[in-house]
């Protein structure tokens, strides 16, 4: 692009991939200002962006009852401010319906997944904020990361036309099987031979751990070498899957860890295979980055998923809560090290085939939006 832009994105500063979009703009020279309720408490990770809690955009947004009439004028009030050049929402429900209230523009609407895919039709109300969020009159583009999400938005009056593919979300550069290191797994005192299976989900209901684990515990039964890691860094339902794995007697052949984002590739890349059973979800990039180490996977038919990996290509396609399934798939990674090797280097090429410079991309769509 021929000259920075001002950048306003509203969303929630608390995760990951959000500062993933703006510091990877950023880091391009642009001027990048998020708008958010919570703001991420990782150190370094929102370096270099200007912050703007909601709280301090207006005190009477602390009180629940007041934000509903308070955080639209709010919001128009920081772009009156901040002077935007592009402004993009992220996320549905409540981010893009506040965005969408206050009339800010030119807009750039993200669906992320399971906002446009479950969330808005839970309830008549929820379509209907749904509806207003995608501001079909007013977006100039949408970005998303999946033809799923795309006929997901498109269900809620977005135009098909408008729509970009981007994976902002992830950033596969430093993911690579050069980046393997067995000795963390020695570090655990798991043995040299251990076969490692990598959870890649966090603890919520739809994660489906409870099925990972029952999978691991029978699959274990046949290949003795196998060993279960966690990388999970959140959720809800934590204290369930502890009491499951100690009900199941798997403990010792397991280990959960909030791993840091630096060395997430390594803990990728050391893995023997992955497991995800979600049931739902938008090219996740937890999937990209383990195929960009060369991983193989296990996989619960979803949404968006079957876009990367079929059965025979990459992984084993499974369905999300057949216990039986899935530990026959585990079973089958477990003892075929060639087929493993052979998912893996598919997954590698598939990736960085389809992958691209997201932030070129990014680039290239507001420009579109603003005639340049």
């Amino acid at each position: 692009m021929a000259e920075p832009l001002r950048i306003l994105g509203v969303g929630d500063a608390k995760s990951r991939h959000f500062a993933r979009w703006a510091t990877r703009l950023a880091e391009r020279g642009h001027d990048v200002h998020i708008a958010s309720g919570r703001v991420n408490p990782r150190e370094g990770e929102l370096d270099g962006l200007h912050v703007h809690q909601f709280q301090d955009l207006d005190r009477l947004l602390r009180v629940p009852l007041a934000r509903r009439y308070r955080m639209a004028p709010a919001l128009a009030g920081l772009a009156r401010r901040v002077q935007p050049d592009v402004v993009h929402s992220h996320y549905l429900l409540p981010y893009g319906y506040w965005t969408a209230r206050a009339g800010l523009e030119p807009l750039v609407v993200s669906p992320w997944g399971k906002d446009a895919i479950v969330d808005a039709w839970q309830s008549p109300e929820a379509e209907k904020r749904a509806r207003v969020a995608i501001a079909p009159e007013r977006a100039r583009a949408y970005v998303v990361n999946s033809q799923a999400l795309e006929d997901a938005a498109v269900r809620l009056g977005a135009a098909r036309e408008k729509f970009h593919r981007i994976f902002w979300h992830a950033r596969i550069d430093a993911y690579s099987p050069d980046r393997a290191d067995r000795g963390r797994w020695r570090a655990l005192a798991w043995p040299d031979d251990a076969v490692v299976c990598l959870s890649l989900r966090n603890f919520r209901p739809y994660s489906n751990l409870e099925t990972v684990l029952r999978a691991f515990a029978r699959a274990r039964e046949e290949v003795q070498e196998l060993r279960l890691f966690s990388s999970a860094g959140g959720g809800w339902t934590r204290s369930e899957f502890d009491r499951l794995a100690a009900d199941l007697g798997i403990e010792p052949y397991m280990a959960v860890q909030d791993v840091p984002a630096t060395e997430l590739p390594s803990v990728t890349a050391s893995a023997d295979f992955a497991v995800t059973l979600a049931d739902v979800d938008s090219s996740p990039a937890s999937l990209l980055e383990t195929m960009a180490s060369g991983v193989p996977l296990v996989v619960g038919i979803a949404p968006s998923l079957d876009e990367w990996i079929q059965e025979g290509e990459g992984g084993e396609l499974v369905e999300r809560h057949d216990v039986a399934a899935v530990a026959a798939a585990m079973v089958r990674l477990a003892r075929d090290p060639e087929l493993r090797r052979r998912y893996g280097d598919r997954n590698v090429r598939e990736v960085h085939a389809r992958f691209g410079d997201p932030t070129a991309q990014l680039e290239e769509v507001y420009g579109e939006v603003l005639g340049r």
